[in-house]
């Protein structure tokens, strides 16, 4: 479960900006609907948000925030196995400000994990690691603990809490977190963390292969999730009656192989060795009624390829959604809304506020589609925008901390769809004079 992130100096952030997915004490809206809850309830009271969407024009510094998620995560996986990633975050500086650059990129994360409140974070400059801490607060607990601090290369560690890390700090290369080499030596702390956010912390940029193969494997494999699905497409196509997904397995000669599938596969084979190596291709396929004369005469499979981007993207989505519903974690999607009917996003939203969701499972989401901002929808709490200042530096601000004319908070009962798109929040394009623009090149064009 995400509680908060924060970034610094990374991309167009200049400045330290949050992410808090904590509930607001002032914000009440969407509380009392009938079996569903934007929020997930901790220990003492305290109340975590279901789902956060970020909204800002082209190049303000939305994406920017799934960016930085989404090499937060691999840091903790790979930094151990990749010795190219801390210099590559480390180039990621705010550029258009010249003292930035002996400034370092800073990250930290807090999250709850098996019931444990981990606050973990690094800084890195000029690709090495410059500081890194780890810290815990456990349920019954009233003051968090150390687990490792770092900075530069002394490592101190917390023998009661990183159980087995003797001598890790000195395999810890300076291009390499030390929670990524602790578990990478099987430390069982450092490898709770990371499974976490292996298995439970997703982000999805686009549609690809990858969340299509996902979906359709937990298709296959997961009765739960197959259910759901079909009852999901159901709804949405009602044309489509059943979907079906096949693995087909074909043998390769390795003589004759593609160079991309021996890539794909991890497979580097010498020429003079005559091997056999399996490629795995998924067919999918829905299933629809064939009619003559208006009755139902028969059925015909058609593949998921001649069907809508909509549908497509659809199913594609929904083996990440109902996988997240059904084990908890986090799901970051960018761009979320693309190729779908506005009530479809309404309900995929919905879902996390379901009661279908018992294990408190959190979606993050950067949109353009206002039509999502409804107060019966979002909480004030929940909406976040990002904005770009004139000299290309990102800021990151909520709608419940936003002031109108500097001084009044936004009320609860507002148009908050409406009063976006007029400017009020900010976080809307500025296009200049687009008119002067389309005046001046059609008359160029009439003297031509």
């Amino acid at each position: 479960m995400l509680v908060d992130f924060t970034i610094k100096n990374f991309m167009s952030y200049r400045d330290e900006v949050s992410l808090s997915m904590m509930a607001s004490t002032t914000v009440k809206e969407c509380e009392n609907m009938t079996g569903y809850s934007n929020v997930s309830y901790l220990a003492e009271g305290k109340r975590v948000l279901r789902t956060a969407a970020i909204y800002g024009a082209n190049g303000s510094g939305k994406s920017t925030v799934v960016a930085a998620l989404d090499i937060f995560k691999s840091m903790v996986l790979r930094s151990f196995v990749d010795e190219h990633i801390v210099k590559h975050l480390s180039s990621m500086y705010y550029r258009f400000d010249r003292m930035s650059k002996d400034d370092p990129v800073s990250m930290q994360m807090i999250f709850m994990c098996q019931g444990i409140r981990y606050r973990y974070g690094f800084e890195v400059m000029s690709g090495k690691v410059q500081t890194e801490w780890l810290f815990q607060l456990p349920v019954d607990a009233v003051k968090e603990s150390y687990c490792f601090k770092r900075e530069g290369t002394a490592i101190k560690v917390n023998g009661k809490v990183m159980k087995g890390a003797r001598g890790v700090d000195s395999k810890t290369r300076t291009n390499a977190l030390f929670l990524s080499t602790a578990a990478q030596f099987n430390v069982e702390a450092a490898m709770v963390v990371k499974e976490w956010f292996r298995k439970r912390f997703n982000i999805l940029s686009g549609l690809d292969d990858n969340t299509l193969a996902f979906t359709a494997k937990a298709f296959m494999y997961n009765s739960t999730i197959r259910e759901q699905i079909l009852k999901m497409i159901g709804i949405v196509d009602s044309c489509i009656k059943d979907v079906n997904v096949k693995e087909n397995v074909k043998e390769l000669n390795g003589q004759t192989a593609p160079l991309e599938v021996l890539n794909r596969l991890g497979i580097s084979l010498p020429p003079d060795l005559n091997k056999k190596i399996e490629q795995h291709e998924l067919e999918i396929s829905a299933t629809h009624d064939v009619y003559e004369g208006g009755e139902v005469v028969g059925n015909d499979r058609l593949n998921f390829n001649m069907e809508s981007l909509g549908t497509t993207k659809l199913f594609a989505l929904l083996g990440p959604f109902f996988d997240t519903i059904q084990n908890g974690g986090v799901l970051v999607i960018d761009e979320f809304g693309a190729s779908l009917h506005t009530q479809l996003s309404m309900e995929l939203l919905k879902l996390f506020y379901s009661p279908l969701n018992v294990a408190g499972a959190q979606l993050v989401i950067t949109t353009h589609d206002t039509n999502l901002l409804r107060k019966d929808l979002l909480r004030r709490d929940q909406i976040w925008f990002a904005e770009k200042s004139a000299v290309g530096v990102s800021d990151l601000y909520s709608l419940v901390e936003y002031k109108v004319n500097q001084a009044n908070s936004v009320r609860n009962d507002a148009s908050f769809s409406k009063d976006y798109l007029l400017g009020r929040y900010g976080a809307i394009p500025y296009f200049g004079n687009i008119e002067k623009f389309v005046l001046e090149y059609g008359k160029s064009e009439e003297k031509e």
